[in-house]
């Protein structure tokens, strides 16, 4: 955007400061307040006992322990997987590639609280189809695994961790000059130790980034803790935010849930700040140069089946399984073991059930309308910001650019608790419990994703093109429909699929800001059934949802892979 563009740069630049920094100012305030509720807050109740109750409570000290323990052991999960995935793709000779460059991507389309779900049937000590037949095989008295537990947790989160840091780590193999690899080579080293010495610690710079990624994603998520933590008392931030706000055994203690929130949040800044500073000096650690190269592939030789073979169990574990487990109890009357019994009784009633339970109805029509309004707003309002950073000489153009990077650093959650806020104390506009409160909330948690997207596009858009539509007189409007809306209608669209993908995955930020059985979208639905024990009816809406959002991340591949096909030519 030019000057010669008048598209409000003031008007953006407040109302994304007033949507960012307005729930952070009530966030920061509303852990002073002694309370009892958000609406009875004064100057008169503002203290530090919120501080001082979380802070000498011994059950903190554990929190952050499991957090951690949590974190790190997802992180050290989900990395090394990655890696390994990345490494075989890229650096070997491993048959069906192209079977693997589109697998990976594909687990996205299985959302965490569903994997959770999926792997609680499998291995709860109660009703764990696994835990039941290995009881019954070996005459065990208790079941020998228990998915309820911090490992648990671990495992399932580090396996969700995966297909995001894959697609980070490929460029990185991909770009790698392999001339020390293969002086280490002509040396005499064997390729599992060229590998170790060489080849990671080449990738150490852009590896650690992924991990600060990766760990400030883990940090955040609430679904997984939320289904496998919450049932056996084991808490992470996450899910004690969660259990302060919507007790049902004692008041809501409001001050000292912001006030938990606010140590959470120092965390996540405190990551995100480390994240930029890594991927800022990223040219310290250049491995690409102006030399013409092609990376030797590995010959794995009789390993080469092998290799193969490790990423078909991956894939099996992290959306084969879940998906059969949930395909088949949907078709359950009631909860066993996979037998031929079992097989001989399947039936359609929990379908019926979902066509005929009026909530279901309802919570899908309010998801339709909560992810088509957040989709559009998120796309349109990051447009405008893209547009504003990139193509004005706005003063506050890099102010703004920080601005819409910001909601990045603060996890669901705590987004929700702030908004939360917001809107009780602005009861002159009833918004809260609303579709419409968690569209808003979305929406500016969305910012940072649809920002970066939108202003690498923008950059691809030479200003001759709509200096050109200047001069044949074009309007503003109308350089934006037949110039811009055109050329950047793949970014468009593939910001608003993944913000639908997203949007319905996610739980915490809904289950702060609903209020009623109106009001619930179907993450929200999905929870409160399985609490309620409709395990079956859940099975049958989760395998629904699932092969939903396999078509739209196949659709987000085909856009990806289309963009690259586009660009190619230009290289």
């Amino acid at each position: 955007m030019t000057s010669r563009f008048h598209f409000g740069p003031y008007g953006i630049f407040l109302l994304v400061f007033v949507l960012v920094s307005v729930p952070l100012f009530f966030l920061i305030l509303g852990s002073f307040s002694t309370a009892r509720l958000p609406g009875d807050f004064s100057l008169s109740t503002m203290g530090l006992e919120n501080y001082r109750k979380i802070y000498t409570d011994p059950g903190t000290w554990d929190l952050f322990a499991n957090t951690i323990i949590y974190v790190s052991g997802s992180v050290i999960i989900g990395i090394t997987l990655a890696v390994s995935l990345a490494w075989l793709v890229e650096r070997t000779n491993m048959p069906g590639k192209i079977w693997i460059y589109a697998g990976v991507p594909m687990t996205l389309a299985v959302p965490g609280m569903l994997q959770a779900m999926a792997w609680v049937l499998l291995l709860s000590p109660r009703i764990g189809f696994i835990n039941k037949s290995l009881q019954g095989l070996f005459g065990l008295a208790e079941a020998p695994i228990n998915i309820y537990s911090l490992g648990g947790m671990v495992f399932i989160e580090g396996l969700r961790l995966v297909p995001t840091a894959f697609l980070m780590l490929v460029p990185l193999m991909r770009g790698m000059d392999p001339a020390l690899e293969e002086a280490a080579a002509v040396c005499g080293a064997r390729p599992f130790s060229t590998a170790r010495k060489i080849t990671m610690r080449l990738l150490a710079p852009g590896l650690v980034a992924v991990m600060i990624y990766q760990a400030m994603t883990a940090l955040e998520v609430f679904e997984i803790p939320g289904i496998l933590g919450l049932p056996a008392g084991i808490y992470v931030f996450s899910t004690k935010i969660y259990a302060v706000i919507r007790s049902a055994t004692f008041l809501p203690v409001y001050g000292q849930a912001n006030a938990l929130a606010m140590v959470y949040l120092f965390i996540a800044l405190f990551t995100t700040y480390y994240y930029t500073r890594m991927i800022s000096r990223v040219e310290r650690y250049t491995i690409i140069t102006g030399k013409g190269y092609r990376p030797r592939l590995l010959d794995l030789g009789r390993w080469r089946a092998a290799a193969f073979s490790l990423v078909v169990f991956y894939l099996f574990f992290a959306i084969a399984l879940p998906f059969l487990v949930f395909l088949y109890t949907s078709f359950l009357g009631f909860l066993q073991a996979p037998s031929a019994q079992a097989f001989a009784t399947l039936t359609l009633k929990n379908y019926r059930f979902l066509a005929q339970y009026g909530e279901v109805a309802s919570a899908l029509q309010n998801t339709l309308w909560m992810v088509l309004i957040t989709a559009t707003s998120t796309v349109v309002l990051s447009f405008f910001v893209s547009l504003v950073v990139v193509r004005s000489k706005f003063w506050g153009r890099k102010l703004l650019d920080q601005l819409a990077f910001l909601p990045h650093a603060i996890p669901g959650i705590v987004m929700g608790i702030a908004f939360f806020w917001v809107f009780l104390k602005i009861d002159f506009l009833p918004i809260y419990g609303t579709i419409w409160a968690m569209s808003i909330g979305f929406t500016v948690g969305f910012l940072s994703y649809g920002t970066r997207s939108m202003n690498a596009a923008l950059l691809q858009v030479h200003k001759e093109l709509e200096e050109a539509a200047y001069v044949s007189g074009a309007r503003p409007w109308r350089t934006l429909w037949r110039v811009f809306l055109p050329l950047m209608m793949p970014s468009f669209v593939g910001v608003w699929i993944w913000v639908i993908l997203h949007a319905v995955r996610i739980a915490g930020l809904p289950l702060i800001l609903y209020e009623g059985p109106q009001n619930q979208v179907l993450s929200i639905l999905i929870w409160n059934m399985w609490d309620e024990g409709y395990v079956p009816a859940v099975a049958a809406i989760g395998t629904l949802l699932m092969l939903a959002l396999l078509l739209l991340t196949l659709a987000v591949r085909y856009i990806g892979f289309r963009r690259q096909l586009v660009q190619l030519p230009n290289l």
